[in-house]
């Protein structure tokens, strides 16, 4: 998966792409958009390795990013 910083390069060069730039720039902002939200349920599924409270925590943000409040 790509990082956020690396989509941020592309969009960037979205002036070459054979899509309309509004288009590209759309893409590439919801593919950083999935790419940090990647990144914030790999540091709460990481939580899942600790004590109780940390897991109910992480167990409480997974929930918070997927929308299953």
């Amino acid at each position: 998966m790509l990082s956020p910083e690396s989509i941020e390069g592309y969009q960037r060069s979205a002036a070459m792409a054979p899509l309309p730039p509004a288009a590209v720039a759309e893409i590439l902002e919801t593919a950083v958009e999935l790419a940090r939200r990647q990144r914030e349920i790999a540091k709460a599924l990481h939580a899942l390795h600790s004590r109780w409270p940390a897991v109910r925590g992480a167990l409480n943000e997974l929930s918070k990013l997927t929308g299953y409040e």
